[in-house]
């Protein structure tokens, strides 16, 4: 042996002694990836597979006979189906309560978000009672003062959509309407070493038209790069799409670049080929991935795969996709079949291939086995209560999209981790959007933030005082694991809140299931607190859900005792959370919170 030999397995044998963390951590199985495939608008009732389980089976209903999504049939066989899994009623409260661990109730992004200082989105009121000055600015990345300079999502340059990087291209913002500050959680895996991908639809904070140099300010919530994404596909401030065609450029008209036309997608001949949008981000989305794995740098990566489908438009003259709505034909099931329902079922399509083509991509790559995907929609389903979609579309379930009832809120929800969740497993415990945050944080091994290390928004931006992150959302990966059923660890029911003291504006004459409501679920229970009844004084509404999962029987009179028990659980959570209440226009006054409401008198026998 000579001496360079020699010293060489010397060095390596002293460096084995030396470092046995390190190898430890060398035969340690990688961190897993992670894809978040969110569905815009899809109700719990979109989909062939069912979600609907009664004494422990699966209860299949005319819509599931309807609509083929045999993606997702494969993801539930490969995974833990939720049968109650739950989001806000409107998009925005639930992206922001994604992003930040907050419930609504707490953050104030209440409504959705969509210009700069949009004070009408705080003066919409009806039947005696307006919206309080709530988040209208959406949310803001931590440390955002009130006004300040920022990068724009998106600029046209030479006719071309471009990622500006340049501080040059650094725009000035002021914002004088209410916003929420925010730590997120992709902000924490990208520190603790992940590639972050945003491929879709944000929403989270405000902008205005800024893909046009000089034409309107934004914010840095509007930009996905702002919030820990090393990678931003499509996303800005709109909350949905004007056109999905590819022939028409996505909503985007090239002599004006219109508000709600989908950014940055006029590469790769889209346009010309006539791509629809559904599929033009998943190639994004796929093309980022492929060219982050042939770096072989060892990072896993985190994508947030935010669909734009299946919200509208639903029209032909935007949303007929050339691949697939010709081979759609009225089933005749007894359902409605018209324009609208074909193309609502082809964008269904279209998002069960785009999980096909992803889950896919994984096989060959040879990832899956350390890849997590999760499943899930960001609200209820529109049904014809304020929109062209028939009456019924989310059937048992009533209400819709914007609605306190179970159509509003409950959504399809799915999670495969290949050697953590045993494949073909049904969940019935109640969870909510909420809880993806300290969920996905633990899958990946990140510890949650320190309190300390939470955002806090300034001091001057809400009249209350300086409003504090803190995480509502629990974790759920006991219960993924099979440690636990549920999620609190002693058992007991959980407490689920949703807070909506808005009007549904885009809901025109919707009645008023849509407008001024808190909801809270404990166990089977679910309280309703409409804010205001039609112009009369406030009332409360009880169901029992697991006899009653249509909700057609109010059993708030027949029992007095529950709805003063659920109540006070109500109005410790809204107090906890210093959630904002609806204003009286007779007096200016907040409505009250729900234990200070009288209850009225039982009915005598």
């Amino acid at each position: 042996m000579n001496r360079r030999d020699f010293l060489r397995l010397m060095g390596c044998g002293l460096a084995a002694a030396a470092l046995p963390g390190a190898l430890r951590a060398a035969e340690a199985p990688a961190r897993p990836n992670i894809i978040l495939f969110l569905v815009d608008d899809m109700g719990w009732q979109d989909t062939s597979l069912p979600f609907f389980y009664k004494g422990g089976e699966a209860v299949a209903t005319p819509l599931n006979r309807r609509y083929r999504t045999p993606n997702m049939e494969a993801m539930a066989r490969d995974g833990m189906l939720f049968t109650d899994a739950y989001a806000c009623p409107i998009c925005s409260p639930s992206r922001c309560s994604l992003m930040s661990g907050m419930n609504a109730a707490r953050h104030r992004v209440t409504d959705w978000t969509l210009n700069v200082d949009d004070a009408a989105r705080l003066k919409t009121q009806g039947n005696g009672t307006k919206s309080p000055v709530w988040a209208a600015n959406g949310l803001q990345p931590a440390g955002t003062q009130p006004s300040g300079t920022c990068l724009p999502p998106w600029r046209i340059e030479d006719g071309k959509f471009v990622r500006p990087t340049d501080p040059a291209s650094r725009v000035a913002y002021r914002m004088t309407v209410p916003y929420t500050n925010a730590l997120t959680f992709p902000e924490l895996l990208r520190e603790n070493g992940y590639y972050t991908v945003h491929c879709g639809k944000a929403h989270w904070g405000s902008g205005s038209f800024n893909t046009v140099k000089g034409a309107g300010q934004t914010t840095p919530g509007a930009d996905p790069r702002n919030f820990g994404f090393d990678v931003n596909i499509a996303g800005c401030e709109i909350g949905g799409p004007s056109n999905y065609r590819g022939d028409r450029r996505y909503g985007n008209n090239p002599s004006s670049w219109v508000h709600f036309g989908v950014p940055g997608l006029d590469e790769n001949g889209y346009y010309d080929r006539n791509v629809f949008l559904t599929d033009a981000l998943t190639d994004q989305a796929l093309r980022a991935l492929d060219a982050h794995l042939d770096r072989h740098d060892g990072r896993p990566f985190y994508l947030y795969m935010a669909h734009y489908a299946i919200h509208s438009p639903w029209g032909s003259g935007q949303a007929w996709d050339a691949k697939r709505a010709p081979g759609l034909t009225d089933p005749k099931d007894g359902l409605p079949w018209n324009e609208v329902e074909r193309n609502y079922a082809a964008l269904i399509m279209g998002m069960d291939d785009s999980l096909g083509a992803i889950r896919k991509f994984l096989d060959e790559r040879g990832i899956a086995d350390n890849t997590i995907v999760i499943f899930m929609s960001d609200n209820g389903g529109n049904d014809g209560s304020a929109n062209a979609r028939m009456k019924g579309a989310n059937a048992p379930l009533r209400g819709g999209k914007g609605s306190c009832y179970e159509g509003g809120i409950r959504e399809p929800m799915m999670v495969v981790w290949p050697g953590k969740v045993k494949p073909a497993t049904v969940c019935s415990e109640p969870v909510h959007l909420d809880d993806f945050y300290p969920t996905i944080l633990g899958m990946a091994g990140v510890p949650l933030p320190s309190p300390d290390r939470l955002a806090e928004t300034p001091a001057g931006v809400y009249p209350d005082g300086p409003l504090r992150q803190v995480l509502d959302g629990q974790s759920l990966v006991p219960v993924l694991t099979g440690e636990r059923a549920t999620v609190n660890p002693d058992g007991s029911d959980r407490l689920l809140l949703w807070h909506y003291p808005n009007q549904w504006g885009e809901g025109g004459g919707a009645p008023r299931i849509y407008h001024y409501y808190t909801v809270l679920r404990r166990g089977p229970w679910k309280l309703i607190y409409n804010h205001n009844d039609g112009g009369n004084a406030p009332r409360f509404e009880l169901y029992n859900l697991t006899d009653d999962i249509g909700e057609a029987h109010d059993l708030a009179s027949a029992r007095p005792d529950l709805v003063d028990s659920l109540r006070r659980d109500m109005a410790r959570l809204l107090r906890d959370r210093r959630a904002q209440m609806p204003l009286r226009l007779a007096d200016g006054k907040p409505v009250p919170y729900p234990d200070d409401v009288p209850l009225p008198k039982p009915a005598r026998k």
